[in-house]
């Protein structure tokens, strides 16, 4: 009481403003530190937590600064102001418009809401914290590193001294996912690669801390830091550690030191070798002991570079690279992934992705941003130092050289499009900003000449419009807690007969999520009890009220699925719950699939689709199943997707899961692959109702969906084998023989050769080139079959020759494949042998 009794003699401030901002400085620090120490287990990503308190407290955030600046009306902002948040602003209104271009918007929602959020908290913190929230800030980040780093101890005392769960024995790691990258640790960021980069963008805020305070312990800290990032074996968190702490050592030297500047020259000159050195030192250790890492960042990038010749003033729009990019993707990478039924959802360069989802227009902006922000920290270093006030030079040293650390690590990494690392490129910068102003843009706003002691007016009769809407959106915050609470209890799953993880998980999930919806639901409701203002009571409703459906079917048709009859959906804090639901519903459905207990498995692909529609898997996954199962008994159920008392087949449900799927990315993993193998499995089925000529036309349609696949995937060895398969059934064998033909010679990879992967991969699909310890056998398992079904193609042909030479190829690769083994002396008695 006595802090806020500080605010209201001092600013004059309303008792719903000083409640609202209080939220606003405690909800951020805490929602960074949730983030950052959460996962859990029972969904299938165990990182979408992170995902869920980024999208529902971001948004809650955003819902309680927007009735803030209501509140304060014209203390909200000045021209002034304009000066640091013109940037952010820009950024933010450019990922509207991007949004608005991107062609596939359902599939980038996700990006689309996590750039929003993120310029969001730009302005949040750059208005609303002073030193001091800033410093809590700081110390709620401290925290976070503690406790990352101690689970990350955790996992490499048990990955070094512990047997893995298929031995048996003691384990250290209580959590089901120990082990999950072998000898990698990941903590609780449930990735190497992520956990490298948090690593590498917190050590220099530590160490600032200790240079600050002098505290054993921050350093004590910052060699943990150092260990646990050496032992995710992330390369790319090794030259971002190297080259931002050679950064961090040139900023030292310069603003901190008595050093002449002629010995600082001298200084750099070895700092810029040792940083060259260290990037050299990491790519050829990186091919070393990967021969995937860089070869495949190389082609992914170069892939990026075409994408982006396509937009390049205006970009693609935001989230745009998963939709587009298997059009661009070079076969190499089939090569090198050694999978065909797997999406690369980022460009392993967040500056390329950014020129690519945003153009040149939209990348400059992103690199206004960092200009602006490092040329301000720069200056308020120098200007603080000058002025005896080091503490705050620290400050500002440590939070600006884990910006610039985090993203120079992203040159070669992607970690920033994750919630994870992401959340960090809203917060990092604004820090800064306030860091080096010295104040919160609303202190400026009080501090005005005459605001300081000015009474406010108060209405003594509130509006009864005002009255009615305070107890709607009250109701509505009340009734969302509710729903929130009551389904997360069904699928929480109960406290006995867990194990100690789970145990550890269900406890922590339950006191946070209770904690975070009573706070932000009791601190919303007290403001809008003491205030009834209009504007807050009618943002709390939109934001708050718990149904996935805003009842306009058309309005804004490019918020829709295609060949979908839902209505828009808002996105509302409730929506972005169901998201976290559809994850939990996902892992048991993928649970149910792997026993194949498919009923079970398509009822709760539909309670995913239901709670996020643009979640692409489960279509993709229902399609696979139909496909499979193939019953053509037309029959009704709804937990299978059927509608409107209309009874479908296994064809009409398949069909239908993959146009879903069409429409949210035209080119998704295999989509097209599996639509022609549904063809050919309808013209497999017409031919045995005696209707041979639609099964010819279905056969043609099937033949269309390879070619488009065969396109995107020249590496897929089924394809071939499909496309041959029909070409003989209609009787043209020069044109199946051309299939296996264009197999065996990589007739599309030759066009994009890397010299660093044609050792291991060869220069064809034969294994010729193949340098050991690899062989064919690793790479190209599929050789006999593929020889033998050459030779049989020979064989009906006529050509008892080549077919030989095939069956002896085929048998030269395994000796005992016996089509080869069978067929070959049937050649031989041919060719009279």
């Amino acid at each position: 009481m006595d802090k806020h009794k500080k605010y209201i003699d001092n600013f004059n401030m309303p008792l719903p403003v000083y409640t609202l901002r209080k939220a606003l400085q405690f909800l951020i620090p805490f929602l960074y530190l949730l983030i950052s120490i959460s996962f859990y287990l029972r969904t299938y990503d165990s990182a979408q937590v992170k995902i869920t308190l980024l999208q529902m407290g971001g948004l809650s955030l955003v819902a309680i600064w927007l009735s803030l600046l209501f509140l304060e009306g014209k203390k909200a902002f000045s021209k002034d102001d304009l000066v640091f948040l013109s940037p952010f602003i820009s950024y933010l209104l450019y990922i509207i418009f991007s949004f608005v271009n991107v062609p596939y918007k359902q599939w980038a929602i996700d990006d689309f809401i996590r750039y929003i959020l993120y310029s969001f908290v730009s302005l949040i913190v750059i208005r609303e914290f002073d030193r001091e929230t800033i410093e809590r800030l700081t110390k709620f980040l401290i925290v976070s590193v503690w406790i990352v780093v101690a689970y990350g101890i955790v996992q490499w005392i048990d990955v070094t001294f512990f047997p893995p769960d298929n031995i048996g024995g003691g384990f250290f790691d209580p959590f089901i996912w120990r082990k999950a990258f072998a000898n990698r640790i990941f903590s609780t960021y449930g990735n190497p690669n992520f956990f490298g980069n948090y690593m590498v963008l917190m050590l220099p805020i530590v160490i600032a801390r200790f240079l600050k305070t002098k505290n054993l312990s921050f350093l004590i800290l910052g060699v943990l830091d150092v260990f646990c990032l050496i032992n995710t074996y992330t390369k790319g968190a090794w030259i971002g550690f190297g080259i931002s702490s050679l950064l961090f050592i040139a900023l030292y030297i310069y603003y901190f030191t008595d050093i002449s500047k002629k010995m600082i020259k001298i200084i750099y000159f070895f700092l810029i070798i040792l940083a060259f050195i260290i990037m050299a030192g990491v790519v050829n250790y990186a091919m070393k002991t990967s021969r995937t890492s860089v070869p495949f960042r190389i082609a992914t990038w170069l892939s990026t570079w075409e994408m982006i010749e396509t937009h390049p003033l205006i970009g693609s729009g935001v989230g745009s690279f998963r939709p587009l990019y298997p059009t661009y993707r070079r076969p190499i990478i089939f090569h090198l992934e050694g999978k065909h039924n797997t999406e690369t959802d980022h460009s392993e360069n967040e500056h390329l992705e950014q020129i690519l989802d945003n153009g040149i227009i939209g990348a400059g902006i992103f690199y206004w941003i960092i200009f602006f922000v490092t040329v301000t920290a720069l200056r308020a270093m120098k200007f603080n130092i000058e002025n005896k006030e080091k503490d705050n030079a620290y400050d500002i040293l440590g939070y600006l050289v884990a910006f610039l650390g985090m993203l120079i690590h992203n040159f070669t990494d992607v970690s920033m499009r994750f919630v994870s690392s992401g959340v960090y490129f809203g917060l990092l910068p604004s820090v800064i900003i306030n860091l080096s102003r010295g104040h919160a843009l609303w202190e400026f706003h009080y501090m005005e000449s005459g605001e300081k002691n000015k009474v406010k007016k108060v209405e003594e009769t509130i509006p009864v419009l005002n009255k009615i809407l305070g107890f709607i959106a009250i109701s509505v915050l009340i009734f969302c807690s509710y729903k929130i609470i009551s389904e997360f209890a069904s699928i929480g799953g109960d406290f006995s007969n867990q194990s100690a993880g789970d145990s550890i998980l269900w406890l922590a999930s339950w006191s946070i999520f209770i904690f975070l919806i009573g706070y932000i639901s009791y601190t919303l409701i007290k403001a809008i009890g003491k205030s009834y203002n209009l504007y807050m009571a009618v943002i709390v409703i939109i934001f708050y009220f718990p149904l996935r459906y805003f009842p306009t079917h058309y309005f804004w048709n490019w918020f829709k699925v295609k060949h979908s009859s839902d209505p828009i959906r808002t996105y509302s804090v409730y929506y972005f719950w169901g998201w976290f639901k559809a994850d939990v519903e996902h892992n048991i459905a993928i649970y149910f699939s792997k026993r194949g207990e498919w009923d079970s498995a398509l009822s709760f692909y539909q309670k995913v689709v239901k709670d996020n529609p643009t979640f692409i898997m489960p279509y993709y996954f229902m399609g696979n199943v139909f496909t499979d199962r193939f019953n053509m008994s037309k029959i009704y159920r709804e937990d299978w997707g059927d509608s409107n008392g209309v009874a479908r087949d296994d064809f009409e449900r398949a069909m239908d899961m993959y146009e879903h799927v069409r429409a949210l990315a035209p080119n998704y993993v295999q989509m097209h692959h599996q639509v022609g193998v549904l063809y050919m499995k309808m013209a497999e089925y017409l031919r045995s109702q005696g209707n041979s000529e639609d099964a010819l036309r279905y056969l043609d349609r099937a033949l269309y969906r390879f070619e488009i696949y065969q396109n995107l995937d020249p590496v897929f060895p089924y394809n071939y084998f499909r496309r041959a398969q029909i070409w003989v059934y209609k009787g043209q064998l020069k044109k199946a023989e051309e299939e296996y033909i264009k197999y065996l010679t990589g007739w599309k990879c030759d066009k994009h050769n890397f010299a660093a992967a044609q050792k291991v991969y060869g220069v064809d699909h034969e294994g010729n080139g193949i340098e050991p310890p690899l062989t064919w056998k690793d790479i190209y398992p599929q050789l006999p079959e593929i020889y033998s079904n050459l030779g049989n193609i020979y064989f009906m042909m006529g050509d008892y020759k080549k077919a030989y030479e095939n069956y002896r190829k085929a048998l030269d690769k395994n000796p005992d494949y016996e089509p080869a083994k069978k067929n070959i002396i049937a050649a031989r008695l041919k060719l009279g042998k």
